[in-house]
């Protein structure tokens, strides 16, 4: 039996209360190919007048919204684009969003994209219905917004789940990645649709389905879950979509139901992550974002078997429990045993994946920082173990000479 760690500080307990209390609204859910024209008639019926699409130029120039503008017409729902999304939900955006929102007299948006779109429609969406309040005051994870305007998401991505999460990455002005948390801006309605996944590169869905997999794991494995609600459905249900789909959807691009299936994992993942927070795995991962521009998913690889380890021995039951669910475990072995196969499962995915295990853009002169904003991110994290700074500056010393290594 593995020894958790019960002791909460009191932010933490303070965090794990505020969660608690969020209001929890899940969005309708449409599947399928073209299911995104559903949310257009949800619109027509709830009588929209005018939807602001926020999506990015890359999305926006290949036509993945025509079907969806074709569809408003029909039902003589006016519509204009909102597209200045350049890697980031930062200030410029979402105030730029927010002025057009309310200069064209919107009344819904719709984000149609990956997980920075939609994290930058939904706090467009909370901004609009909040428009005297300041980004500080968002921030404040004890704020009380009022409601967001009506938000519905199409996601062109699996990863984040940021279409039924309720939390948005938003990058203020020192260029840290911040979270939101809000009950108020989830959508309404979400279309997960085959269609858009068939443009994904192979080292695109690599990076997606551990992003799914981090999300998945630190949902059942926070203290916060153990408090109060542990999701024992939609996280190991994600967890082994991710283990039987990514490898198929990565090697064979033609696959779209490995790839739908990942959509789903990730939709599976963002409901289990709703009231549990994340942990030092995401926020390591965001370190890496906010430096070096590196993908989530991908710096969540490599954190992803590392830091479970370094949780060890707090977490032995719970990752044993989704050993067990992805059909890892054996009868013979020990809870112990199958704990850590569901660690070298994952080192074994990413090395099917081609994925590495450290970080080529990592420096010395950064592990400062990273620490720093890394630890600030903890504080109201659900985490199974809290680290030291040193034992945070060792783990990102030991991937900074792995790197040397290689190199020579």
């Amino acid at each position: 039996m593995s020894v958790r760690k019960k002791y909460l500080s009191s932010l933490q307990q303070i965090s794990c209360s505020l969660l608690r209390m969020k209001k929890l609204h899940l969005a309708e859910k449409y599947t399928g190919s073209g299911s995104i024209l559903h949310i257009a008639e949800i619109m027509r019926n709830e009588g929209v007048r005018k939807v602001m699409i926020v999506t990015d130029d890359n999305v926006y120039e290949n036509g993945m919204t025509f079907s969806f503008e074709e569809q408003l017409v029909t039902y003589d729902i006016e519509f204009t684009h909102f597209t200045e999304i350049y890697g980031k939900a930062d200030l410029e955006c979402i105030e730029k969003g927010t002025e057009l929102f309310l200069t064209e007299n919107c009344d819904t948006i719709m984000a149609i994209g990956g997980g920075t779109v939609i994290d930058c429609a939904k706090l467009i969406a909370l901004k609009a219905g909040n428009p005297t309040k300041s980004m500080s005051y968002f921030l404040d994870y004890t704020s009380t917004p009022k409601r967001a305007v009506p938000l519905y998401a199409a996601p062109t991505t699996p990863g984040s789940g940021s279409e039924v999460s309720l939390v948005s990455f938003y990058t203020d002005q020192k260029g840290r990645r911040c979270p939101v948390v809000s009950s108020e801006f989830v959508p309404r309605a979400v279309a997960l649709d085959p269609d858009f996944l068939y443009s994904l590169t192979p080292e695109m869905i690599a990076w997606c389905g551990m992003s799914i997999l981090t999300r998945a794991i630190e949902s059942y494995i926070s203290t916060y879950s153990e408090r109060f609600y542990r999701d024992t459905v939609n996280a190991p249900k994600a967890c082994r979509m991710v283990f039987e789909n990514l490898y198929e959807a990565w090697l064979d691009p033609d696959n779209i139901t490995a790839r739908m299936n990942l959509l789903k994992a990730s939709y599976y993942s963002g409901i289990s992550f709703r009231r549990a927070s994340g942990g030092y795995i995401s926020a390591l991962a965001n370190r890496m974002t906010e430096l070096y521009g590196i993908h989530f998913g991908k710096a969540c690889s490599v954190f992803l078997p590392v830091i479970l380890e370094e949780y060890m021995p707090e977490i032995i039951s719970d990752l044993a429990e989704i050993a067990y669910h992805c059909d890892f475990t054996d009868d013979r072995n020990t809870e112990v045993e199958n704990a850590f196969r569901m660690i070298e499962q994952i080192r074994d995915l990413n090395m099917l994946l081609g994925l590495e295990d450290h970080f080529d853009e990592l420096y010395e002169k950064d592990i400062n920082t990273i620490v720093k904003r890394t630890q600030s991110d903890t504080r109201i994290c659900g985490c199974p173990k809290i680290f030291t700074d040193a034992e945070l500056e060792a783990l990102l010393f030991d991937l900074a000479y792995k790197r040397k290594t290689l190199q020579n």
